[in-house]
């Protein structure tokens, strides 16, 4: 049997060293002046956490001292805030205490506005707020109202401060003069329309400031980059960045970037919790969860790493009698595709772009000519799609097939499967390219399609996919016969 352990055994050994994030931020801009409590709100938000029994660890400490300067006329210095660090840091109980600090404190802090692209999270933020308000006394005497209702969530205080729930969409804040604002995950905002609608809601306030929080994102996180892009830059002196992350280039299992990355690493976050998201998670994943890097896709419905690797100069000139097409609009119009594809003697799929168009009407122009030269075999569009704007003078094209329900969920997915197995062929255009980046999971059912959401357009890896899906239906072509003579 195993002997037990004694009691004493291993006593004078020396402990494993602890391994704790770094507090200060990679990336930050410099204070003006000598950070103390002269110059920053942050040290009273640090008592008032401490005060509360919700205290900062070093790093949120670090970050509201800086994120919370103010000028010589007690005005913050930045009105937009860009807080950015790897997940389960604490971001979101900074956050906390600066609302309720400037609910309670600050005379210009009439209203706060919580948003997020999925509206859960954003309720979620001020569930845990108001959980605070009421199991602290000295709080919970100052609540004067609280109000649960899905979506329009709000409590109030005796002060008159109040602090509402709203879902980031076009619409959001409209009708209201905000003084804090704070946005949530703000790597999910595809487009700008949210953020346009919300950041007007601040314009009209005396001392605003917008809190954004969130990880690195990829291509398609727009809002994200351009604030990021404009605190670097110097493009916007009112935009504050504070960025925790590994620096670029740096290999995955760097134990100083984990540190630069995760500020919370020995409070909130482990060594091991950050080794099994390593082992486990894709490296775009861990990129951006774990080290704060941006990357160029996150959620991709076609790994582009294996759609380089089918990268092919040929063309399809020798296949020309076997040729499938399919056209696709971009869900604004702005855009629209051609594409065609054959199956190869190798099993492989080529899939090219035959035409783009910048506008619908430049399309409705040009395509019949182009198909009547092409002559496919077989013509795909989407009927349920932005191309039902041709529907007529699509649906009388000779041998037009169109991709409607479980089709096109059939095609998006073949597609990538297709491309994971290496048997598309494509000749690197730059367009199919870049669309096939921006090409996101919407899921459907059990599958998924294309997501039609975001600046950026998809057209052309629709196209594309309806062109492959197409090509692979065709009967493969006859065998010429081969008479033998005795």
């Amino acid at each position: 049997m195993p002997k037990t352990p004694s009691p004493n055994s291993g006593r004078g050994a020396a402990a494993p060293k602890k391994i704790y994030g770094i507090p200060e931020a990679r990336l930050f801009p410099q204070p003006l002046r000598p950070l103390n409590r002269g110059t920053s709100y942050g040290y009273d938000v640090i008592d008032f956490a401490e005060a509360i029994g919700q205290p900062l660890i070093p790093w949120q400490q670090w970050c509201v001292k800086h994120a919370m300067e103010i000028n010589k006329d007690g005005t913050y210095r930045f009105r937009t805030v860009l807080i950015m660090v790897a997940r389960q840091s604490g971001k979101s109980h900074l956050v906390r205490m600066m609302t309720l600090w400037r609910m309670l404190y600050d005379d210009d802090c009439r209203l706060v506005l919580g948003t997020a692209q999925d509206l859960a999270q954003a309720s979620n933020q001020w569930k845990l707020t108001l959980a605070i308000i009421n199991q602290t006394p000295y709080l919970a005497r100052r609540l004067s109202y609280h109000r649960h209702v899905n979506g329009q969530e709000a409590f109030g205080l005796a002060n008159g401060a109040e602090y509402m729930v709203r879902s980031a969409n076009a619409n959001a804040g409209r009708g209201f003069s905000v003084d804090g604002l704070i946005l949530d995950e703000l790597r999910t905002h595809r487009d700008t329309r949210a953020w346009s609608a919300l950041n007007y809601t601040t314009m009209a306030r005396p001392n605003p400031l917008t809190i954004c929080v969130s990880n690195a994102g990829d291509d398609e996180s727009v809002v994200l980059n351009r604030l990021r892009e404009s605190a670097l830059n110097g493009a916007d002196s009112t935009v504050g960045l504070f960025e925790w992350s590994g620096v670029e280039g740096c290999e995955l299992d760097d134990i100083n970037a984990w540190r630069q990355a995760n500020p919370g690493l020995g409070h909130t976050v482990s060594i091991a919790g950050l080794k099994t998201a390593l082992g486990t998670d894709p490296p775009n994943v861990f990129r951006t969860e774990a080290l704060c890097q941006k990357v160029d896709q996150l959620d991709g419905a076609i790994d582009l790493a294996c759609w380089h690797d089918c990268t092919d100069a040929g063309n399809l000139d020798a296949h020309r009698d076997r040729i499938a097409a399919c056209f696709d609009i971009s869900l604004d119009g702005k855009h629209a595709t051609l594409a065609v594809a054959a199956m190869l003697p190798d099993d492989r799929v080529r899939v090219e772009i035959a035409t783009a168009w910048a506008s619908t009407e430049a399309a409705r122009f040009e395509l019949p000519a182009l198909l009547d030269r092409i002559r496919p075999q077989v013509f795909g569009w989407y009927p349920t799609g932005p191309a039902a704007a041709l529907a007529s003078m699509l649906r009388i094209r000779r041998g037009a097939t169109e991709l409607t329900g479980a089709k096109v969920t059939e095609a998006c997915q073949e597609l990538a499967d297709l491309v994971k197995a290496r048997r598309i062929a494509h000749n690197d255009d730059p367009l199919l390219n870049a669309h096939v980046k921006g090409a996101d999971k919407h899921i459907s059912g059990d599958g998924y399609r294309f997501t039609r959401k975001g600046e950026g357009h998809v057209d052309a890896a629709y196209a594309a996919a309806g062109a492959a899906k197409l090509a692979l239906t065709l009967p493969p072509p006859r065998r010429a016969r081969i008479r033998i003579i005795a």
